[in-house]
């Protein structure tokens, strides 16, 4: 854990998430703002997607914020995420995931975590591997993604084969932050990404197209 992040988009953003972070502190729960939103956030972009992991099993999740957000949709319930609305402001409230992957397909066979550090670690990439506390700003950040951002640097949290093992769309996500960000994949990265090239053919069309 860091010091606190700070400045005007920073404030604006916890101040957005911290009433609906309070319901989840309240009853003894943890909740961070974690993956594109922090990445976005220490490199001065807007934070548009309001994503967030908690220890609350996905039921907890639905009781904590009936009530107080305007909408409130379950679709991916099964895979730990609850959806709600409030105001202008939609969030997605992800329970901490300890998954594996069926290796013919990248279907997760999901099973729920109970720690933040085990959830952060099966992301793609460190720059995605980030969390921060909505109600002190603090950033957890165990893979060192934001030393990666500011060297300009992609690598995966862990073993990159493992990574690509587990969902092979992982590639391509590679090459589209390689081109967003102007970050250069290292050795281990790219050797996996290799390795890993004839796993494409069980990504959809469709996905490979997005």
């Amino acid at each position: 854990m860091t010091e606190p992040l700070d400045g005007p988009t920073v404030r604006d953003v916890l101040t957005r998430v911290a009433p609906l972070a309070g319901r989840f502190h309240g009853v003894g729960r943890r909740v961070h703002l974690v993956g594109g939103v922090v990445r976005d956030l220490l490199i001065g972009r807007p934070a548009d997607d309001l994503d967030l992991t908690t220890d609350a099993r996905p039921d907890e999740t639905k009781r904590l914020v009936s009530g107080w957000a305007d909408d409130v949709w379950s679709q991916g319930e099964r895979f730990g995420t609850i959806g709600c609305r409030r105001g202008d402001d939609v969030f997605e409230i992800t329970t901490y995931r300890a998954e594996d992957y069926d290796p013919t397909s990248r279907r997760p066979v999901v099973e729920f975590g109970d720690t933040l550090e085990g959830d952060l670690v099966r992301r793609d990439f460190t720059i995605n591997a980030m969390a921060l506390d909505p109600l002190d700003g603090s950033l957890v950040d165990p893979h060192g993604g934001r030393g990666d951002l500011a060297a300009g640097i992609l690598r995966t949290p862990g073993p990159p084969d493992v990574s690509f093992d587990d969902d092979p769309l992982r590639r391509l996500r590679a090459a589209r932050f390689v081109a967003r960000f102007g970050l250069t994949p290292d050795d281990a990265l790219l050797g996996a990404m290799r390795r890993h090239a004839p796993r494409r053919d069980i990504v959809s069309a469709e996905r490979i197209h997005d």
